[in-house]
């Protein structure tokens, strides 16, 4: 008998001096995030966690530093559906991650634009694991 394809949730992926780790479920029955770079180190969980569903894969989204009146700096990594055998070890995948800044200022919009953007691509695997 056929082994019935899974969806990976879990996906294990580094670059650009990044590493994140991002599980769609736990024990808790809520996703984790944990993100690491040489200036942050942070774990997520639950509603800390932004899902979005796109054309262009899921958004996972979480917030890396807020400065009230200044700043709001996020990451969003963009997963694709990746099917997998229940025996298999996993799949080697490589996806986008952004750092958006909001620029926040306390006296308004400035001149310039509102949002900048640093792309880093990450590669690693993902996985189906029983919770």
């Amino acid at each position: 008998m056929a082994e019935k394809l899974q969806t990976a949730n879990l996906f294990e992926l580094s670059g650009n001096g990044i590493q994140v780790t991002y599980s769609k479920t736990s024990l808790s029955g809520e996703p984790l995030f944990s993100y690491r770079d040489a200036y942050v180190s942070k774990q997520f969980q639950g509603r800390d966690i932004v899902l979005e569903d796109s054309r262009i894969g899921q958004l996972v989204t979480v917030i890396l530093e807020q400065v009230p009146d200044l700043k709001t700096v996020s990451f969003t990594l963009i997963l694709p559906v990746v099917s997998l055998l229940p025996s298999s070890r996993g799949t080697k995948i490589e996806v986008p991650g952004m750092s958006t800044t909001a620029h926040t200022p306390i006296a308004g919009p400035g001149l310039g634009p509102s949002m900048t953007y640093r792309q880093a691509m990450l590669s690693g695997t993902a996985q189906f694991v029983l919770s």
